[in-house]
């Protein structure tokens, strides 16, 4: 008969919940206590199970993870492809906590991930205007929020170097010659809007050169926005040779803008996107984009959820990853310096 989890209580001398401790990686049994316990696990070849650990030690081994907008987007595939690898090494299972009426005055996060058993949540999509963050903060549910600053005693977040990433892109186009160098942006009242128009302005003025309303045009992350918003651009007094756009999708729709206007890229004027999605790699010509490490965000978001499980008193962590420029061909100097 397999070993259960009483024989290995009994043959450690411990009781059943310090054995469940142990096998679950809490902090508070002593290296002494979890050496012994390890080795009668490795002895009498236990193999515990997730429905034994949740019976044993009250926890159900999920996570939730909770966002406003739809999973297919490649770069929510990409957080989930990482938070996949984490959830794998720490054997948590995930369940989507999908809600058909977001915004509803009825539906209560909180409520929903008691419901759920859910012993943590990564959560994106949201701004801080949104609903149930406040609650779910005072809730004490280990949350870490993806793309937006939010810290409190079971709650932290996970980025990019958002201001980083715009201010390298800005350095690299002056650095091929441009002083005209546009925006295609998220809203600035948004937590990634906001830093990614002050790496822009930051960049700018390492380079020497002004700021200008005109070079800069708002939108969501979409190719119909990114096609807008270069529209908009185009139609300035003195038009950018160069675009920054923060996304990669907003970059493909600023490149069929410029197509339609009768100009090219990269001939005419430059684009950079940003996430570095599969597309960048196989659109003609590729995409000069900044990078951003999708899979560590998913995978650390939670690592971190499960420190915050086993450790009450864990700081609220703020994790940002750096990003990356990837030159491809879709940069090019001015034309003015290329006549």
């Amino acid at each position: 008969m397999a070993a259960n989890i009483r024989d290995v209580a009994k043959a450690a001398g411990v009781s059943v919940a310090t054995v469940s401790k142990v096998l679950n990686g809490y902090t508070t049994v002593s290296q002494k206590t979890k050496e012994k316990v390890l080795g009668i696990v490795r002895d009498l070849d236990f193999q515990p199970n997730a429905a034994a650990r949740s019976l044993v030690g009250q926890r159900s081994m999920t996570l939730g993870v909770y966002l406003t907008t739809g999973l297919t987007h490649p770069f929510f595939s990409n957080i989930l492809a990482g938070m996949e690898q984490g959830l794998k090494a720490r054997g948590y299972d995930l369940i989507y906590l999908a809600q058909l009426s977001y915004g509803s005055k009825e539906y209560n996060l909180v409520r929903h991930c008691r419901t759920r058993n859910v012993e943590g949540i990564v959560v994106f999509g949201f701004s801080h205007e949104e609903m149930n963050i406040e609650e779910l903060i005072e809730s004490r549910i280990p949350s870490v929020f993806i793309d937006l600053d939010v810290k409190g005693p079971r709650a932290g977040y996970v980025s990019s170097d958002n201001v980083g990433g715009i201010e390298q892109a800005v350095r690299y186009l002056h650095g091929l010659g441009h002083t005209r160098i546009g925006l295609i942006s998220d809203l600035p009242d948004t937590y990634v809007g906001r830093l990614r128009l002050v790496g822009y302005r930051s960049g700018l003025r390492a380079a020497g050169l002004p700021y200008a309303e005109e070079t800069v045009a708002f939108g969501d992350y979409s190719r119909e926005q990114g096609y807008e918003a270069m529209r908009k651009l185009l139609a300035a007094s003195r038009p950018p040779t160069a675009v920054v756009c923060c996304s990669d999708y907003g970059a493909l729709g600023a490149i069929d803008a410029i197509t339609e206007a009768g100009l090219s890229v990269p001939n005419d004027i430059s684009v950079i996107g940003f996430d570095d999605l599969e597309l960048a790699r196989n659109v003609r010509p590729a995409l000069t984009t900044v990078r951003q490490d999708m899979l560590s965000i998913g995978k650390r978001s939670v690592e971190l959820l499960d420190e915050m499980i086993h450790d009450d008193e864990y700081p609220a962590p703020a994790v940002i990853f750096p990003t990356e420029l990837i030159e491809r061909g879709t940069c090019a100097p001015p034309k003015t310096l290329n006549s």
